[in-house]
């Protein structure tokens, strides 16, 4: 008789029930909003004669990572101090979300100086959506010399 029960509960309720046992792929953490988090950059490769430190420096470059949204400023990394490669710098979980999934990111590498302006490094450019269907937890971007990883957390 429980068992009839069961079979009872209609094809809608079975298969809500079935979606909540086995879960979803492809949900995110179930809030339904599609977004890509990137947790870290990770400096791969960089060219050691970047153009605007002609005269070099004592130690290792204290890189940072700028990053901006249709041109527009988004958001700044951590500075990493005088490490050497590969450079892990926090994104702070940036968030992309809604329409920003189809625009253009660009993240541009700085070598953070205390006593000039901050040297520019190199850049690279990536569009969000475009990494939503594998969702990979490393994406490797490429620009000149450049090799900047985006460490994902889906």
């Amino acid at each position: 008789m429980e068992r009839m029960r069961f079979l009872s509960l209609g094809p809608w309720t079975l298969g809500a029930l079935l979606m909540f046992l086995t879960g979803c792929s492809g949900c995110g953490d179930g809030g339904g909003n599609p977004e890509v988090r990137i947790s870290f950059f990770e400096v791969m490769a960089y060219d050691q004669a970047y153009s605007e430190d002609p005269w070099g420096e004592d130690g290792l470059p204290d890189f940072f990572v700028e990053v901006s949204v249709q041109e527009t400023p988004y958001a700044t990394s951590e500075v990493g101090i005088n490490e050497a490669l590969p450079v892990r710098l926090a994104a702070q979980d940036l968030v992309f979300q809604g329409v920003e999934l189809d625009q253009t990111v660009e993240l541009r590498l700085f070598d953070q100086d205390d006593d000039s302006l901050d040297d520019f490094v190199g850049q690279v450019t990536f569009v969000p959506r475009d990494l939503m269907d594998d969702e990979p937890t490393r994406h490797s971007l490429y620009g000149g010399y450049l090799q900047l990883d985006l460490l994902l957390a889906w």
